[in-house]
């Protein structure tokens, strides 16, 4: 009797959590029997896999907060270094999230272990000198923007566009309709406010952002405020 498939997907914050969860759910359909265990988050279960590993641990921001998750971060790869070696998954699949990747990757591929990066770090921005760490290091790369390809393919990295995964989502309401939706005058002008998705970027970021905001319906008291928030993070003193 042969063994079920076993994949093994990190997705070190909610933006690969929330991406990574549709690829896991098409391919739980396509491939009878699979099992998916996880470095990741909510959306991730709910698609099915099994979290080892939690991200809400290790999504950081700033550089002082990232240092304090090093420890952790070599923990969990010698971790699953050790159930690589030992064969428990058949393939690996990394979603974004480079500061631990672009390290983790090698360290894969060395055990013989097929890699699929999905989403790939824009290097092409900020730090094109470290395409070499994906270089011999990922058997395929997924990339979501079409001028990647190209650019991944010419410096040696097998590469495939597979589409942005916002255009598999349902169709966002028009204006309007969102106004309605979020019971908004549609006569009166809106003030977004977005103070992140991590947990600790909020803490960090929502007393400032929520101050400003607060001055600016000083300026324009018509204003309505509403915020894009997360149940992962809390929002102290709202003002409103």
């Amino acid at each position: 009797m042969t063994a079920s498939p076993r994949l093994y997907v990190s997705a070190g914050e909610p933006s690969g959590d929330a991406h990574a969860a549709p690829v896991i759910a098409a391919l739980r359909r396509r491939i009878p029997g699979l099992q998916v265990e996880a470095f990741g988050g909510p959306a991730l279960e709910s698609a099915g896999a099994t979290v080892l590993d939690r991200m809400e641990k290790m999504s950081v921001v700033g550089f002082v907060e990232a240092l304090s998750t090093i420890p952790a971060h070599r923990r969990l790869a010698a971790r699953t270094r050790e159930s690589l070696a030992a064969g428990r998954y058949r393939a690996v699949m990394l979603v974004d999230y480079p500061g631990y990747h672009l390290r983790f990757a090698p360290q894969v591929t060395a055990l013989k272990v097929p890699v699929l990066y999905y989403i790939a770090p824009q290097l092409w921005a900020w730090a094109p000198g470290r395409i070499k760490r994906l270089r011999g290091n990922v058997h395929q790369l997924a990339v979501i923007l079409p001028f990647e390809e190209r650019f991944f393919r010419e410096r040696g990295v097998p590469t495939t566009f597979v589409g942005h995964p916002l255009k598999d989502r349902p169709p966002l309401p028009t204006r309007e309709a969102a106004r309605r939706m979020l019971g908004l005058d549609s006569r009166r002008p809106v003030l977004g406010v977005f103070p992140g998705s991590r947990r600790q970027e909020v803490a960090h970021m929502w007393t400032r952002f929520r101050d400003a905001a607060l001055e600016v319906r000083k300026a324009l008291p018509d204003a309505q405020l509403i915020v894009a928030g997360t149940d992962r993070a809390l929002y102290p003193e709202p003002r409103d």
